[in-house]
């Protein structure tokens, strides 16, 4: 599924595998995703905005909060183990990632 917004794009990846539910949001963070699943309905809110928020300078690189935690995740010399993907939302590269716990029937994003 893809949409475009006055920031570009937006593209949403939905993948069930072993009764849970992997949600991928690219080109948008500040959304609010819906799901609908057979317990209900759960509403994942986007992180609150913040002074911190904006264009990358010299003295504020975009990234991690701090500049000495490093790139494991990226670098060719970290473990080649990956953690599973914990519950709830996490922030990605370019959006964001839901792991819901249950296989969905409805999801949408609302801006």
């Amino acid at each position: 599924m893809s949409g475009a917004n006055a920031e570009g794009p937006v593209s949403v990846d939905i993948d069930v595998e072993d009764g849970r539910t992997t949600i991928e949001v690219s080109g948008q963070r500040r959304v609010a995703t819906v799901v609908r699943s057979a317990s209900g309905e759960r509403i994942y809110l986007p992180p609150e905005p913040s002074e911190d928020d904006g264009e990358a300078t010299p003295y504020r690189p975009t990234g991690g909060d701090n500049p000495y935690e490093g790139i494991a995740d990226d670098s060719p010399y970290g473990s080649s183990r990956r953690a599973p993907a914990t519950l709830g939302r996490s922030p990605t590269a370019d959006g964001f990632r839901i792991v819901h716990p249950e296989p969905v029937t409805d999801v949408r994003l609302l801006r």
